[in-house]
């Protein structure tokens, strides 16, 4: 396994929920912006010490500092502050201004320092381009608290993580850089994947006024039922105790099988909300399990694929197939790349230290944000669905953001700009286009002129995966937001030791990139939007 990996891997279990800060492609295409970000940029009209003194906001403004000019990045105004009781932010204002704010979103369970590196990449790029930047760590210390212990008894924690840390994080940050450049910002943009995409959601809906423009990727916007999927997962995987050998000839049979269904043999299933699937009658079935799978086997892969029932109700979606493969994954926010691996590793089968990193990010949630009363002794494998079902609802309200009445963000012109991977076994792709769905019952063919998702064949959680996961959605959403051009067509591509090795469009779902039936399959120009 590569050296780097090695070393993150215990970082990464003992935190939670596997940190996914982004794509990390946003501002990396910006010779496509259709506005000069960069023309009229303003300049401070107080000094940057002068903020220190600031006391009539919600927030204690702890340090100030001015960076110098480098050969990365201009002169700035650092600003390290505290909304109480825990939350922490930093905000960077440039010594020239473009008059637009930059908020990134939480991974995992939030909690990230704001003194560390989260999401460097996407603030810098935005801070040479004349943004604000800014971010918080979602109102408690996950390095003080491990996985979701930080929540234990504290109803004020979770509710400055599900909402309240984002938004007054963006107030404040806004009532500065109306101080320091005697200006409010023109135009606020906000971008997570993950949790981060998930705190996307809250802010169109409770919040419509904090942004215009949202990309929200792989959005944890209904933990509830994510943390049910994952424990039937769970429940699933102990019935047919797989391992990445045997997740490895179930994607070998199904790529076999079905790769070709959208068109095109390239190693990726275009659309698998096309294909009916059903293990026991799909799959070839062996009791020695060398050629097939074994009885109990396929009773477990029809558990994960079927979705879970309860009372004749489906609570949960199942499973999308085509992320069983060994796919591109990488270590932490640097990209270094690891050793491949399916989605399936640390979500529903063992990873490389032999535990299951979402088994114990589930149990933690059950045991201190899910359930009405806490209680640190609880096993997931004695959940009582009667019993959690009525407690889990009371908390929904919170912790969700299922309601489909965007109206307000939509009619102050907001702009929300969803991607998931189908490759994604850790937020189930089907809940993110059911809510989709909702949007256009509710709104009709207008929704596309406000919310556009794009489903990405193959790619896993956030990125990495089988296919094309790089694309700058952050400059679509700009053109969007500000020179009305809604994107038809993200460009996305696929990089291989530092080399770009394929191309796609992706397309404003309900279309799919299809195949023209010519052409090189790792070229764009070989697919259209259908």
């Amino acid at each position: 396994m590569n050296r780097i990996l090695k070393c993150l891997m215990p970082l990464i279990l003992a935190g939670g929920w596997p940190a996914a800060w982004g794509n990390g492609a946003s501002f990396t295409e910006t010779d496509r912006l259709l506005v000069d970000v960069q023309k009229n940029l303003r300049e401070p009209a107080l000094s940057c010490a002068e903020l220190l003194r600031v006391n009539d906001v919600e927030a204690r403004i702890t340090s100030v500092r001015w960076i110098a000019e480098s050969r990365e990045l201009p002169d700035q105004c650092q600003v390290f502050g505290i909304i109480d009781p825990e939350i922490e932010f930093i905000a960077r204002f440039p010594a020239k201004w473009n008059g637009r704010l930059y908020v990134r979103g939480n991974g995992g369970d939030a909690g990230e320092s704001v003194r560390g590196n989260m999401a460097m990449r996407e603030r810098n790029a935005a801070l040479r381009l004349g943004f604000i930047t800014t971010f918080s760590n979602g109102g408690h210390d996950a390095a003080a608290w491990p996985g979701s212990r930080w929540a234990y008894d504290s109803e004020q924690r979770e509710i400055d993580y599900s909402y309240r840390a984002l938004h007054l994080n963006t107030v404040v940050v806004k009532e500065l850089a109306a101080r320091y450049y005697s200006e409010a910002p023109t135009h606020s943009y906000f971008d997570g994947c993950s949790t981060g995409g998930g705190q996307g959601f809250k802010a169109a809906q409770r919040f419509p006024e904090d942004f215009d423009g949202i990309l929200a990727g792989a959005p944890v916007f209904d933990p509830p039922t994510l943390l049910l999927h994952i424990w039937h997962n769970q429940r699933a995987q102990q019935v047919m105790q797989f391992d990445a050998q045997r997740v490895q000839l179930l994607g070998e049979i199904i790529m076999r099988k079905y790769d070709g269904v959208d068109g095109v043999v390239d190693g990726v299933i275009g659309n698998p909300a096309a294909i009916d699937f059903e293990p026991r009658r799909d799959l070839p079935q062996d009791s020695g399990g060398e050629n097939g799978f074994t009885d109990s086997e396929i009773d477990g892969l029809a558990m994960l694929y079927g979705g879970l029932f309860h009372n004749g109700q489906q609570l949960a979606p199942g499973i999308p197939i085509g992320a069983e493969l060994a796919g591109q994954s990488y270590a932490g926010d640097d990209f270094a790349p690891a050793e491949d691996a399916s989605a399936w590793v640390d979500r529903i089968i063992p990873g490389a230290n032999g535990g299951i990193v979402m088994r114990d990010v589930m149990q933690d949630w059950f045991r201190y944000l899910l359930l009405d009363r806490d209680d640190p002794a609880l096993d997931w494998r004695d959940i009582d669905l009667d019993d959690v079902l009525p407690r889990m609802e009371l908390k929904r309200p919170m912790l969700s953001a299922v309601d489909p009445d965007l109206q307000s963000f939509r009619d102050r012109g907001g702009k929300l700009l969803i991607y998931t991977g189908w490759g994604d076994i850790g937020v189930n792709p089907y809940l993110v286009v059911d809510y989709y769905e909702r949007l256009r019952e509710r709104y009709g063919a207008e929704t596309g002129e406000f919310a556009r998702l794009y489903m990405i064949p193959g790619m896993f959680h956030c990125r990495g995966g089988l296919n094309v996961d790089r694309f700058d959605g952050m400059t679509a959403l700009i053109n969007w937001v500000e020179q009305g051009k809604a994107p038809d067509v993200i460009p996305a591509k696929r990089i291989d030791d530092g080399g770009t090795v394929r191309t796609r469009p992706l397309c404003p779902y309900p279309a799919v990139a299809s195949y023209l039936g010519a052409g090189d399959v790792d070229r764009a120009e070989s697919f259209e939007c259908r």
